[in-house]
């Protein structure tokens, strides 16, 4: 399921009362474009949705959309080597802190009388943090790597 689909963008861009023509011109693309975007005939790409959450004001919504659009390139070197420079291990890592986040007022209410009563709720508390160790490691191989050097 996407994250940010063509009506979310519309819903949003209305919110902020912005028409598809200001929207347009503030990412040097015409109003039809916009349209195309927002009824799902055109694809967002990354750097569209780049430049249309910048304008909109929350870049964090083109963060979480390509983590979640782009998972296997998010903060890679390349999309198709499995290699993260420091830029992109940083993003990772971030990203993983921003999974547990997204998770925080959930298991802290489950978790108040000192266990998971809810065995999904630790299952995902589990795998969140699995993935956060391991980017975690993977900025400090990154680190460690470049003052061997």
């Amino acid at each position: 399921m996407a994250a940010f689909a063509g009506k979310d963008l519309k819903t949003w861009r209305e919110m902020l009362k912005i028409s598809a023509a200001d929207l347009a011109e503030q990412i040097s693309c015409d109003a039809s474009t916009i349209y195309k975007f927002e009824s799902g005939k055109l694809k967002l790409n990354p750097d569209a949705m780049y430049e249309i959450c910048d304008a909109l004001g929350d870049v964090s919504r083109w963060c979480f959309w390509m983590r979640t659009e782009y998972p296997m390139s998010y903060g890679r070197v390349h999309p198709e080597i499995p290699q993260y420079d420091l830029s992109g291990a940083l993003m990772s890592l971030y990203a993983a802190i921003g999974d547990l986040q997204d998770l925080e007022r959930e298991a802290l209410r489950d978790g108040a009388n000192g266990k998971f009563d809810d065995p999904e709720i630790e299952k995902k508390m589990k795998q969140k943090l699995t993935d956060l160790v391991g980017r975690a490691q993977l900025l400090l191989n990154i680190l460690t790597n470049d003052k061997e050097k």
